[in-house]
């Protein structure tokens, strides 16, 4: 699907469609680690993602740490470029700035699915401070403070 085709009703939520969701983050495979956005908010979004084993980031059966965070970095990006589509804007490439703190209690097996939720702490121009929480069957495995740029 392209942009030029897309529709408007192609973005209420919750959105599943994995053509949508290009739409809305700059990633491409073999790096999408979202697969679904299931609400939004000004300062807050939910987003999913299905643990494949043909995911990069599969290590003996489970989501690596660094995938796990890669997901909760691409709930923020979905975020913002639901939020720039919302406005009509053209979405923007971003890149994790720093990591302020980081706990993962656990992580997901393939077949899995997790939950992740963004609230925006601050925002400034291209700065955005984020604190994430992932969980997996209503238990919290993560939580995250990032802080994202966006490129110009």
């Amino acid at each position: 699907m392209t942009l030029n085709k897309m529709k408007d009703h192609d973005f209420i939520l919750p959105i599943s469609n994995i053509d949508v969701i290009k739409q809305l983050i700059p990633h491409r495979e073999p790096m999408i680690m979202v697969d679904g956005l299931l609400h939004f908010e000004d300062r807050m979004a939910r987003a999913t993602l299905t643990i494949l084993k043909e995911n990069i980031f599969i290590e003996n059966n489970r989501l690596s740490e660094t995938g796990l965070l890669e997901h909760m970095a691409q709930t923020a990006a979905l975020h913002t470029g639901y939020k720039f589509k919302s406005k009509n804007k053209n979405v923007k490439e971003g890149m994790i700035a720093a990591i302020k703190s980081a706990s993962i209690l656990n992580v997901p097996q393939v077949n899995d699915t997790i939950i992740s939720e963004v609230y925006i702490t601050y925002e400034a121009e291209m700065l955005s401070m984020v604190s994430i929480t992932t969980t997996l069957h209503d238990d919290i495995i993560a939580s995250a403070q990032m802080n994202t740029v966006l490129k110009d």
